[in-house]
C-alpha cells in the first residue's frame, strides 16, 4: 500500500500546535500508520505495551517513548532509555523522549540520532518513515561511519552558515580552522588521545543548554591546547581546561574566532561528539566532509574524491611495489634492510594537487606499515632491537588551492600518524608520542599552477621523490578566467593549445619538474588526454624532455566515495626520466593484470611514442574528402517535427516545395523523422511570397546579430540560409555520425542521396563509394577511431582531421577493391533484411542480428587481409600495424 507521506506531514502539523500532550503519542502513532486497535489496547495499558514504567509507552520492533518532566532531565533521561536493555531484548526501532520543547530519538538500527525542537517535528518527518516500512538509503562507502560522520559534520556547518555571517575570506578561513580543530577534538576523545569522551563530557557539564558562553568555552579550550603544560598561563585555569593535554603543531596556534552555536548549534554539535571517530578513515573522510560541505566548489574546481582502491592503483606500481621487491630481496641480509629503512626516511611525496590529502595520507600509512614489516624482518635476525619510525610527516608535501580542503589535509596526516602509532605500539611496545603535534607546514595553501614547485617541495637530480595526485578535471567549458590565465602561462611557447583539459596543466608542469632526475611521476586524468587532438598537442612535448611512461591504465570508469559521484572516464599515467620496465595494465574479468611491454605509447598501448597529427586532409593521395554536414546557428526556426511541418504547409502551401527531410546523428541511429526548411535555391521574389517563412527568417536574423561573431553577423544579412551549407547538389553521399556511443562494435554509416540533408551533426563523403563505405564499417577502422577519436562524455566523436584524414588507408588491386565493395554491399543488403529496425538496434552489441554481424565479420577478415596476410590476434596487433603504416607515410611526405 503506497504511504501519503503529504497526510503525515499533515496530522503531525496538526499535532505539534495541539495544547493538550496527553494524546501526543497516540496522535504520532495514527499519522505513522499503526492500527486502530494497537492504539486503543496500549491505550488501555494492554499486553502491546512493553514498557515497564507509567506513562511510558512501549511497542516489540517499532518505538518506545518517554515523556520527560524536567527539561534539565531530558538528555540522561535519553542516554538511560537507549541504553536499557528493554530496547535490545523487543527489538525496538526508535527511542523518543520528548518534554514537548525539544524532541531526541535515536534510530537503533541506522544508529542515527535525531534532536530537534517539538514544532520542528512535521519537517523531520523522514527521520521515522521505517516505521511505515521505507527504510532509508544507506549511502555506499568503503566505510558507512565516513559518509555518517560526514553528514552530520555537515548539518553542523549548515547551521553555523546560517546564523553567522560569514562573507569575507577572513571568515570562511576562520570557520575552516574551527571546523579542523572540532574534528580533532572528537577524534582525540575517541582514539586515546585524549582522555576518553573528555571533549564531550567538558562540552556538557561546562556549557549552557541554551548555547550561552558556548564560544567563550571553546575560546579557553583551544588557547589551553595550545599552551605547554608548564606555562604560567595554564596555573589559574580551572581544572575542566588543564586537564587538557598540550597539542601544538599548529593547529591551534592561530587567535581565530569562535562562530556563534546557540542552543541548536550546541546540540548539534553534541550529536557529532556521539559519533565514534575511531571508526574513521582519516584518507577518505577528509574528502567526504569536503563534498558534504561544498558541493558547488568541489564541481567548480573539478576535484573528485577518490576511494582508497583507486589510490592503490597509482601508489602501487609507482613506489610500493619496487620497495617491497627490495624487502623481499633483503630478508636474510640485515645490513640490506637498514639501508631500505634508511631510504624510507628519505623519500619524499608530493601531491602538487593535494586536495583533502587523500593520496598523501595512502602513501604515508603504506610507507608505514612497509618500514613495519622491514623492522620485523630485522627482528627476526637479529632479535629484540629497539626501533623507531624513521618516516615523518615532513616528508609529504602538497600543495591546494582550497582553504578548507588544505586545512582538512594537514589534520588528516596528523590523525593518520596518530593511528600508525597506535599500530606501531601494539606491534612493537613502544611507539613515539602523539602529543605534541609534529609539524606539517609542508601543505601548503597556493595556486599550483602559479607557484614554483620545487620552492613546495626542493630536490636533487639523486632525491627519491615521488609525484602523485588527481589534479582537476575541465574541459574548455566552464573554466574562470583565472584558469584560463593559468593554461595560457603553463602553455606560453606552445604553437596552440587547442582543446587541452586542465589537467594537462599539471602533466606539463610534472614533466619539467621531474626531467633529468631520478624522480618519478603517476597522475590521474581523465582519459581526454590520451585521445583525439590533446594527445598531438602535449605529448610529443612530454617526450622530447626525455620522459618516457613507464606504466598505465587505459581507460577506465572512476568510482570514488564523494555524496555526488563524479561521472568520469580516467586513465592513470606513471613518467620517468629513468630506464624502466614498462607496465600495461589491462582489466581482464573484473581483475586488473599488467604485462610487460617494449614501451607504452601516448594512446596507452604498447607501441611507439608517435602522436598523430590533425592532417587538414587525408594522408594517402586518392582518398575522398570528409566534410562537415550543414550547420544551421537558427535557433530551431528552420527545423519542422512532423506537426510544425503539416501547421506551415497547411498555413503556407507555397512553403512545401522547400521542406527537406534532415538527418542528424540522432535521426540516423534512431529513425527519426525531422524536417527543415531548405531554401538554397530560393529567390527574394519567392521569400517575400512566404509571410510564415519570413517570420522565422526576421527571428534567425535577431539571434545571428545577438551571437555577435564575424560569421554569424555575416550570415545574419541571409538569415534563410544555414550558415554553414555544404550539401552536395547532386549524387550521394556517405553519412558519418560525429557522436556514436562506446558500446558499440562499429560505428553505424549509411548511403543517402543529395536531397536528404545532412545537418552538422554528421559529416560525409560526397560521392563516396562501396569501398569507401567498406573500409570505414571495418572493425579495423573501428579500432583505429577507437585509438585515436576524442570523447564525448565516454561516446566517440568521430572527427575528419583527427580520425579520417590520419587514417592509413591500404594500397589496393582492382579485384580487391571489388571484393570490399561487394562484401559491403551485403552488409547493406543483409540491414534490409529487417525492416523497422533503426540502426541502433541493429548495432546494439547485445542484440545485433547473427547475419549482419557475421556480414561484417566477413568484411573485417577481407579489410585485415589488405594489411597483412597473417590475421590479426587482437585490436592491439591492428592497432601496432597501423601506427607502423602511419608512421612510415608520414616520414614520406
Amino acid at each position: 500500500m503506497a504511504v501519503n507521506q503529504g497526510r503525515i506531514i499533515e496530522q503531525l502539523e496538526s499535532l505539534v500546535s495541539e495544547p493538550d500532550r496527553s494524546e501526543f503519542i497516540f496522535g504520532f502513532m495514527q499519522a505513522f500508520g499503526f492500527a486502530t486497535a494497537t492504539i486503543t489496547q496500549v491505550k488501555q495499558g494492554g499486553s502491546r505495551n512493553v514498557a515497564t514504567m507509567p506513562s511510558h509507552i512501549g511497542i516489540k520492533l517499532k518505538l518506545y517513548f518517554q515523556p520527560c518532566e524536567k527539561s534539565s532531565d531530558l538528555e540522561a533521561d535519553f542516554d538511560t532509555r537507549i541504553s536499557d536493555p528493554l530496547i535490545a531484548k523487543h527489538k525496538i526501532r526508535f527511542v523518543i523522549v520528548t518534554d514537548y520543547q525539544r524532541i531526541l530519538a535515536w534510530d537503533t538500527l541506522a544508529k542515527d540520532r535525531l534532536d530537534i525542537d517539538f514544532d520542528e517535528l512535521p519537517r523531520n518527518y523522514g527521520f521515522f518513515l521505517p516505521l511505515v516500512g521505507l527504510e532509508k538509503a544507506i549511502i555506499g562507502s568503503e566505510n558507512p561511519a565516513d559518509v555518517a560522520a560526514a553528514e552530520k559534520m555537515g548539518k553542523l556547518f549548515d547551521l553555523i552558515r546560517v546564523q553567522n555571517e560569514l562573507s569575507k575570506p577572513e571568515d570562511i578561513h576562520a570557520l575552516n580552522v574551527f571546523l579542523t580543530r572540532l574534528l580533532f577534538c572528537m577524534f582525540a576523545e575517541d582514539t586515546g588521545i585524549f582522555k576518553d569522551g573528555q571533549f564531550t563530557l567538558a562540552l556538557k557539564n561546562y556549557t549552557d543548554e541554551d548555547g550561552s558562553g558556548l564560544d567563550d568555552f571553546l575560546y579557553q579550550l583551544f588557547t589551553v591546547l595550545n599552551t605547554p603544560e608548564d606555562a604560567e598561563s595554564r596555573k589559574a585555569l580551572p581544572t575542566h581546561f588543564t586537564d587538557f593535554p598540550y597539542v601544538n603543531g599548529g593547529l591551534f596556534a592561530s587567535d581565530e574566532p569562535i562562530p556563534d552555536l546557540g542552543k541548536k548549534g550546541r546540540r548539534t554539535l553534541l550529536d557529532c561528539c556521539a559519533m565514534n571517530w575511531a571508526a574513521i578513515n582519516p584518507d577518505i573522510f577528509g574528502s567526504m566532509f569536503q563534498a558534504v560541505i561544498d558541493v558547488e566548489q568541489r564541481s567548480s574546481l573539478g576535484q573528485h574524491y577518490t576511494s582508497y582502491s583507486n589510490i592503490m592503483k597509482l601508489i602501487q606500481p609507482l613506489l610500493l611495489e619496487p620497495l617491497r621487491a627490495e624487502l623481499v630481496s633483503s630478508r636474510k641480509n640485515a645490513k640490506a634492510l637498514k639501508s631500505l629503512l634508511v631510504r624510507l626516511g628519505q623519500i619524499k611525496v608530493f601531491d602538487p594537487a593535494c586536495g583533502s590529502g587523500n593520496f598523501l595520507i595512502v602513501a604515508y600509512k603504506e610507507l608505514r606499515q612497509l618500514e613495519m614489516e622491514v623492522i620485523q624482518a630485522l627482528r627476526e635476525l637479529e632479535g629484540q632491537a629497539i626501533f623507531v619510525t624513521g618516516i615523518h610527516l615532513d616528508q609529504f608535501y602538497g600543495i591546494e588551492i582550497d582553504d578548507f580542503a588544505c586545512e582538512i589535509a594537514r589534520l588528516s596526516l596528523w590523525l593518520a600518524e596518530h593511528q600508525l602509532n597506535k599500530q606501531w605500539q601494539k606491534e612493537f611496545g613502544d611507539a613515539p608520542a602523539t602529543l605534541p603535534l609534529s609539524s606539517t607546514g609542508k601543505i601548503v595553501h597556493e595556486n599550483s599552477l602559479t607557484l614554483n614547485w620545487l620552492n613546495v617541495c626542493p630536490k636533487s637530480a639523486e632525491d627519491e621523490v615521488y609525484v602523485i595526485g588527481n589534479p582537476p578535471f575541465l574541459g574548455t567549458l566552464g573554466r574562470t578566467e583565472e584558469q584560463k590565465s593559468n593554461m595560457q602561462s603553463i602553455f606560453n611557447d606552445f604553437k596552440a593549445i587547442g582543446y587541452l583539459d586542465y589537467v594537462a596543466c599539471w602533466f606539463w608542469k610534472g614533466a619539467q619538474y621531474i626531467a633529468n632526475s631520478q624522480t618519478e611521476l603517476a597522475l590521474v586524468s581523465t582519459n581526454s588526454i590520451c585521445q583525439g587532438e590533446q594527445v598531438s598537442t602535449l605529448w610529443p612535448r612530454i617526450f622530447e624532455l626525455g620522459l618516457s611512461i613507464h606504466f598505465a591504465y587505459p581507460t577506465f570508469p572512476w568510482a570514488n566515495n564523494a555524496r555526488d559521484k563524479a561521472a568520469v572516464h580516467v586513465v592513470i599515467v606513471g613518467l620517468t626520466a629513468k630506464k624502466a620496465t614498462r607496465r600495461l595494465f589491462q582489466l581482464v574479468n573484473d581483475e586488473w593484470h599488467s604485462r610487460t611491454v617494449s614501451n607504452i605509447s601516448p594512446y596507452l598501448i604498447e607501441g611507439s611514442n608517435i602522436a598523430i597529427g590533425t592532417p587538414v586532409k587525408p594522408i594517402v593521395n586518392g582518398v575522398p574528402p570528409l566534410l562537415f554536414g550543414n550547420k544551421p546557428t537558427d535557433g530551431g526556426h528552420l527545423f519542422l517535427d512532423l506537426r510544425e511541418k503539416d501547421e506551415l504547409i497547411a498555413r503556407e502551401p507555397k512553403a512545401a516545395r522547400w521542406i527537406k527531410k534532415i538527418l542528424g546523428a540522432n535521426e540516423f541511429i534512431n529513425g527519426l523523422d525531422r524536417w527543415c526548411l531548405w531554401l538554397v535555391d530560393a529567390t527574394t521574389d519567392e521569400l517575400n511570397e512566404m509571410p510564415e517563412v519570413l517570420k522565422r527568417m526576421a527571428a534567425i536574423r535577431a539571434l545571428r546579430i545577438k551571437a555577435g561573431h564575424p560569421a554569424a553577423l555575416k550570415m545574419a544579412e541571409k538569415p534563410h540560409l544555414f550558415i554553414q551549407v555544404s550539401q552536395p547538389k547532386s549524387g550521394g553521399y556517405i553519412l558519418v555520425p560525429r557522436v556514436s556511443s562506446e558500446r558499440r562494435t562499429y560505428v553505424p554509416i549509411g548511403f543517402f542521396g543529395h536531397e536528404v540533408i545532412c545537418s552538422d551533426a554528421n559529416m560525409f563523403i560526397p560521392n563516396g563509394t562501396l569501398y569507401e563505405f567498406g573500409i570505414l564499417c571495418s572493425i579495423l577502422h573501428n579500432d583505429w577511431m577507437r585509438l585515436v577519436a576524442g570523447r564525448l562524455e565516454s561516446r566517440y566523436r568521430y572527427s575528419a582531421s583527427v580520425v579520417y584524414n590520419s587514417f592509413p588507408w591500404p594500397e589496393v588491386t582492382a579485384s580487391q577493391r571489388k571484393q570490399i565493395e561487394d562484401l559491403a554491399e551485403t552488409i547493406l543488403f543483409t540491414r534490409e533484411e529487417f525492416p523497422g529496425a533503426t540502426l541502433a538496434q541493429l548495432y546494439d552489441p547485445d542484440k545485433m542480428p547473427p547475419a549482419l554481424l557475421k556480414a561484417h565479420q566477413a568484411l573485417d577478415r577481407a579489410v585485415d587481409k589488405l594489411y597483412r596476410d597473417k590475421p590479426f590476434k587482437d585490436a592491439s596487433e591492428r592497432l601496432s600495424c597501423l601506427l607502423e603504416k602511419y608512421e612510415s607515410l608520414v616520414q614520406n611526405t
